[in-house]
């Protein structure tokens, strides 16, 4: 069975809580070559972008179905599914619970993860953008208990990020205030969180199954996380890239399936370099409990 993509260690940016730096995983590494027959065993710090990709991609296909019943638009509602869901389960991730194994953060601390032949580029860079917002609306005084005290607060989460999406992304008021598509946020979310225990392929082929998420869709997520899990930050971004060239260039994805995966990417590649960043500083991350 693959290991469990979300569970221990979603909290990413606590490998700070002692002010320590990257460190090499200790965990054994997938082959290249891996596929659902063969298990993955994920490296610690990969499992917060793995949260954020799969918050990504689940928000973007379900908010275009409710931007198109909306009479929206699909690219409206799934621009606006994947910023809130894959910053909300990054901010749910991150509250789960402490871990001191590092990040394997590569040459640069702090690399420059944009890609500009990506459309929805701009998701990841707002993703980034907003978590560090929700450090002052999660813990007291700029901090994240780690782990956090109580079931994480969904409720004084939403309220912000569905303010910033309506500022920084001009997502249409009547689009946050359906009442499907915060049921599609919190479907999604939840579905970030199931795949915690379970085998990340079954969990992809039961959301294809429910009709939440196409199977090619599935089947390149597969192929991508078996392919970023063995690398450092920068080589992750890196890669990320190339699937995004390939992506584009593959006529044989529908437009909604190439959204989808697009701003799954475009979270990968901010993400990676968001917690490649705490990582690497001198004195604690906000998300680690503010002790040094």
């Amino acid at each position: 069975m693959i290991r469990p993509l979300l569970r221990s260690s979603l909290l990413l940016a606590c490998v700070l809580a002692s002010g320590c730096g990257p460190v090499q995983e200790s965990e054994p590494m997938p082959t290249p070559e891996g596929t659902l027959a063969q298990p993955l065993r994920w490296p610690r710090w990969l499992r917060v972008i793995g949260s954020d990709v799969l918050g990504a991609v689940t928000g973007a296909y379900l908010g275009a179905q409710n931007g198109e019943a909306g009479g929206i638009g699909r690219v409206t509602g799934a621009v606006s599914g994947a910023f809130t869901t894959a910053t909300g389960a990054s901010s749910e991730a991150a509250t789960r619970e402490t871990t001191t194994q590092g990040v394997s953060a590569g040459r640069r601390a702090s690399g420059d993860p944009s890609n500009p032949l990506n459309p929805f580029d701009h998701i990841g860079k707002h993703h980034n953008a907003a978590l560090d917002d929700t450090v002052s609306i999660i813990g007291p005084g700029g901090c994240i208990p780690n782990p956090f005290p109580f079931p994480f607060p969904r409720d004084r989460t939403q309220g912000p990020i569905w303010e910033y999406a309506s500022k920084a992304l001009n997502a249409p008021p009547e689009l946050l205030k359906m009442p499907e598509f915060e049921a599609a946020w919190h479907d999604s979310l939840d579905f970030v969180a199931s795949a915690a225990d379970e085998d990340i392929g079954v969990a992809l082929q039961n959301r294809v199954k429910s009709g939440k998420m196409t199977a090619a869709v599935s089947q390149r997520l597969i192929r991508y996380f078996t392919a970023v899990a063995p690398l450092d930050t920068d080589t992750l971004i890196e890669t990320t890239k190339s699937f995004e060239k390939e992506t584009l260039a593959d006529k044989t994805l529908d437009e909604q399936d190439r959204t989808t995966l697009l701003s799954g990417y475009s979270v990968a590649r901010y993400s990676a370099a968001y917690w490649a960043e705490h990582a690497a500083r001198t004195t604690a991350s906000p998300w680690c409990a503010c002790g040094k």
